[in-house]
């Protein structure tokens, strides 16, 4: 079940490994060793992060890094790595104590995570290059759109209406370094306080991918692939944003743009659904021929709302 060496890690054989449910991408276990240990065992799946050089890099200057408090840090080997040949790595099992976390102390914590993920340079590696860019999606895109469906020619048109937009403010966005799937789901609340987890995304990026992450995923009425009409919450983005210039003030400085990072990634998902779509749905699961364009409608109608929120007209 998994093939690596545990003395790497200073631990004798588990008594118990059980599958850990939930994870869309790494393959996940809980070991249980005599002592009474737990760990979290993880194999970084390789077809998706091809860079594993780049991950253990990330995650060492991690560990040295003011932000290394919010984090669940892994391990370390004998050898003072991370990952072993095959992709593993293991970190110390975390009971969480609750479930609910308010929007406002999600906001806060990723806020106060990306101040100090920036708080001094490092030399950060990147593990998904243009991995939030719409410049990419939209050039994917161009090579398919003369596939769509008449059907779908409103919502192509919508989407390509919108290309000038969020185009220009790409190339208006700040640097930073961010997680890129900032959500509620990615946040383990213990005993000591909120911390990160499912760092292989960590990297380079985009003031302001974090918040929208956060809001796409926590101020959505409805999921990204529910039929029907979507929308933001007003008062969940709100507060989100609230406690999000909490954790970190610095974003306010840049809120012209910061504030329509949630419209823009939204714009810039419905893009990946549709172009998938057009190309056969050979990159997301589907469950039904319309999934994806589905998905896309979705996002698009989370957009549009977005953009009435931030009360920007296009």
């Amino acid at each position: 079940m998994i093939s690596t060496s545990w003395s790497d890690w200073g631990r004798s054989e588990p008594v118990a490994l059980t599958p850990v449910s939930g994870g869309l991408i790494n393959e996940s276990f809980r070991a249980e060793f005599g002592s009474g240990e737990f760990v979290f065992a993880q194999r970084v799946n390789r077809g998706v992060f091809r860079d594993l050089d780049a991950i253990e890099q990330n995650l060492i200057l991690l560990r040295a890094s003011p932000a290394s408090e919010l984090v669940v840090n892994p391990i370390l080997r004998r050898d003072g790595g991370i990952h072993d040949a095959g992709g593993w790595r293991i970190q110390p099992w975390i009971h969480e104590v609750a479930q609910h976390a308010a929007p406002y102390d999600c906001g806060q914590f990723w806020g106060r995570f990306n101040r100090l993920l920036n708080e001094r340079p490092a030399p950060w590696k990147t593990v998904l290059p243009d991995f939030h860019s719409a410049a990419l999606r939209w050039d994917q895109w161009a090579n398919v759109r003369q596939m769509v469906p008449i059907d779908y020619s409103r919502l192509k048109s919508e989407l390509e209406n919108l290309a000038p937009t969020f185009l220009k403010l790409e190339s208006k966005l700040m640097p930073a370094v961010q997680h890129h799937d900032a959500k509620r789901a990615n946040m383990i609340l213990s005993e000591q306080g909120f911390r990160a987890i499912d760092l292989d995304t960590l990297q380079p990026g985009y003031l302001g991918s974090d918040f929208a992450d956060l809001v796409r995923s926590m101020a959505a009425v409805r999921a990204e692939d529910d039929p029907k009409e979507n929308s933001a919450d007003p008062e969940t983005v709100r507060e989100l944003w609230e406690g999000y210039v909490n954790g970190w003030p610095e974003a306010a400085v840049h809120e012209d743009t910061v504030s329509l990072m949630p419209a823009y990634l939204s714009w810039v998902q419905s893009l990946r659904f549709a172009t998938d779509a057009a190309n056969g749905n050979t990159y997301y699961r589907i469950d039904y021929p319309e999934h994806n364009w589905v998905r896309a409608q979705n996002q698009l109608e989370l957009v549009r709302s977005l953009l009435k929120l931030t009360r920007f007209t296009v």
